[in-house]
């Protein structure tokens, strides 16, 4: 049984997201948690009792909204292993959500890149690096805008083999994999022609982890940003996902340096699968 959280903002975005979580997941237990959060800042101006008032007054409409959102996801559901629970609070976004993926064992966190309803404070869209930056131990599924869902059968998975990977890191990416019968090409992204003796010993370790799945090493040539180059990479192989492991000063930090001007999560036209590294 897999627990997913979908970050809900009652945008198409958002449901969108949901849908390309349930694609994700076809043919297998799951449960998808809708999780609206709201920030909504008491007023300076207004006494304590009008600001109660109006926190009271915005908490009903969220739930109906809520609930609205859960009975389209009920009524459109057309597979019996998957089932929807909702979650509203009030607070910090990162706060909340990580909050919500220990209690409730959360598996996988997949979010839409933008949306918004109204003026509400909601944080899908230019807060995604956020969530992928604070969230803790839980691999984040980033959807962009406008993509049409559909089962990966090809990913990309990028790695300079400058670190080990343990086989916990892994797990969400295989399970992925083996979900959708897909085939992983192992894109090396980097300047140097050859791999130092450590790299090597890495290489070996990945295999490992990698042998019961249908996969592949390809070397990549960088000729303006390792941003473009991926990009390019998953265009030319016709890969359905992107993979990354998110560890501090690397391949990913470039990333969002690199494409953090140009819109958000790099503006890429696949969903991107943020691994969490762990120490």
């Amino acid at each position: 049984m897999k627990q997913v959280l979908i970050p809900i903002d009652f945008s198409d975005n958002a449901y969108n997201a949901l849908n390309y979580a349930k694609t994700l997941f076809s043919g297998h237990a799951t449960t998808f948690y809708l999780l609206h959060v709201y920030i909504s800042a008491p007023s300076n101006l207004l006494s304590t009792e009008h600001n109660t008032s109006i926190l009271d007054e915005m908490s009903g409409n969220e739930e109906q909204d809520l609930k609205d959102f859960l009975n389209i996801a009920q009524k459109e559901n057309n597979d019996d292993l998957h089932s929807f629970e909702i979650i509203s609070k009030i607070g910090g976004l990162v706060k909340v959500m990580n909050a919500v993926v220990i209690s409730n064992k959360i598996d996988y966190i997949v979010m839409g890149t933008k949306g918004a309803k109204g003026s509400k404070e909601v944080f899908l869209g230019s807060n995604a690096v956020k969530v992928i930056n604070g969230i803790e131990n839980c691999p984040v599924i980033v959807v962009p805008q406008n993509y049409i869902p559909k089962p990966p059968s090809l990913i990309a998975f990028s790695t300079n083999f400058k670190r080990a990977f343990v086989r916990e890191e892994l797990t969400p990416l295989v399970d992925i994999a083996v979900a959708n019968n897909a085939k992983i090409n192992i894109a090396r992204i980097m300047q140097e022609e050859y791999l130092t003796d450590r790299q090597k010993e890495n290489k070996e370790i990945l295999k490992g982890l990698f042998s019961d799945l249908d996969y592949i090493f390809c070397k990549i040539d960088v000729e303006t940003s390792e941003t473009n180059a991926l990009k390019d990479f998953a265009k030319h192989t016709e890969s359905d996902l992107i993979a990354l492991v998110h560890h501090k000063h690397n391949f990913f930090q470039k990333l969002l340096q690199e494409d953090v001007v140009d819109k958000i999560s790099f503006n890429s036209p696949l969903p991107l699968l943020i691994l969490s590294e762990l120490k």
